[in-house]
């Protein structure tokens, strides 16, 4: 496993793109699924371009996984700039389309906990590399320390079928979000284990 650096970036973009294609949140976004794939690449690279200096980004067996961990923040402290993505959304999909989305998708942000945690915002694996646990050695990475570190962890299931993944690392359904005309999401808070 290895910490990527922004050099990595564009590998880890493509890689999440694959990986997120069917993803139902991320196809309620950009509905086309013909253009979905570019689209993907740009949302990952613009997403991780915000995340410099504040993200940890991990990627296993040549970028054959990839994972984005927002680590824990407090009320003043900076976190990732989502600029590039709405930028890069409204630029796809016209503003119109693009702020109707973001309004549909805004009681998502309204539930993330502001409890400080590790907050998983992406872990993808292409589609040849699935099923060899390369996302569950993404995931250990920052649980483990979470664990040592008495931290507690958050996701939101973008596909109500990863849920049990999560759940093998100690994650458990805290509530769930459903987007109009969208799909309904799992929120999953981790405490610290011992």
């Amino acid at each position: 496993m290895n910490a990527v650096e922004p050099i990595d970036h564009p590998d880890v973009a493509a890689t999440l793109a694959v990986a997120f294609t069917q993803d139902p949140i991320l196809s309620f976004l950009y509905e086309d699924p013909s253009a979905r794939p570019a689209m993907l690449t740009m949302f990952f690279a613009a997403r991780l371009a915000g995340g410099i200096g504040i993200d940890e980004v991990l990627m296993v067996d040549g970028c054959a996984s990839a994972a984005v961990w927002v680590p824990p923040q407090g009320p003043d402290d900076p976190g990732p700039d989502f600029g590039g993505v709405v930028a890069a959304t409204m630029s796809l999909l016209g503003e119109e389309q693009a702020l109707a989305k973001f309004v549909a998708m805004q009681p998502l942000l309204e539930a993330h906990p502001r409890t400080p945690h590790w907050y998983l915002a992406f872990v993808g694996t292409r589609p040849e590399g699935r099923g060899r646990g390369l996302a569950s050695t993404l995931i250990a990475a920052v649980t483990d320390r979470c664990d040592a570190e008495g931290v507690p962890a958050y996701l939101e299931s973008s596909d109500p079928a990863n849920v049990p993944l999560y759940e093998r690392h100690g994650f458990s359904v805290a509530g769930e979000v459903t987007i109009v005309d969208g799909p309904t999401i799992p929120l999953m808070w981790r405490d610290p284990q011992s």
